[in-house]
């Protein structure tokens, strides 16, 4: 089960997000009045697909997959860290989330009422306009994936993916894999043998080295080659 914690106030959060830093100091108090802090453990469920929504979630600090429930197999679409909102989907419309995340590792959350959200879009343009940046940016990176699955080959998936781990996950090399190796598998739309298969191409060409979770990249233009070429 997911803990309630202690929490700062928000005008003293250093997590505080670019939305938020347009609200005034009156609606920076009612966020603050309508909103709880949750950790979850690694391998618990966030949030489940069709359940009903009341907060907006702000991963303040983890990481969790997010992924649809269509079967024996789910579709992982994406794996985020620090700074992701979760249910932006839901703030108009079907009240409910459109797919299920589990935390990948120990994740801190804030959650805000959802009506405080739909409030602040109304009063405060500019509070609004950084929320549709943000899911212009969220989608674009959504056609970016598509486009990776239809037009890239598995190498080319592969790389992609490692090199998105370095530089927007965990942003240094070498880094820890906190994500397992069928969790990649999945997103990639591959196999776990062929997830093996490739780690241990990469190793042998001198490009990756693997040290139990620790993952480094040694040639990161070859990688890059890899990933576009795909």
């Amino acid at each position: 089960m997911a803990k309630q914690q202690i929490f700062v106030e928000c005008f003293n959060c250093s997590c505080m997000s670019g939305p938020f830093k347009a609200l005034s100091e009156e609606q920076m108090k009612r966020v603050d009045e309508h909103r709880t802090e949750l950790t979850y453990r690694k391998g618990e469920t966030i949030c489940k697909q069709g359940s009903f929504v009341s907060n907006m979630l702000f991963i303040k600090k983890g990481l969790v997959k997010i992924y649809l429930e269509n079967g024996v197999h789910p579709t992982i679409l994406s794996v985020e860290n620090d700074g992701y909102f979760i249910g932006l989907q839901s703030l108009y419309n079907e009240n409910v989330f459109h797919y299920s995340v589990e935390a990948l590792e120990e994740t801190d959350l804030c959650l805000v009422d959802i009506n405080v959200f739909r409030e602040l879009i109304e009063e405060n343009a500019v509070f609004g306009s950084r929320l549709i940046q943000y899911i212009n940016n969220d989608m674009v990176k959504t056609y970016n994936r598509f486009h990776t699955h239809t037009q890239k080959q598995i190498h080319g998936r592969f790389a992609e993916f490692i090199l998105y781990l370095k530089n927007d996950i965990y942003e240094q090399n070498p880094f820890n894999l906190t994500i397992s190796k069928k969790d990649i598998a999945d997103i990639i739309s591959t196999s776990n043998e062929s997830v093996s298969r490739i780690c241990s191409e990469l190793r042998h060409e001198g490009i990756l080295k693997e040290d139990g979770k620790a993952m480094t990249i040694l040639n990161e233009d070859r990688l890059e080659q890899i990933s576009k070429l795909g």
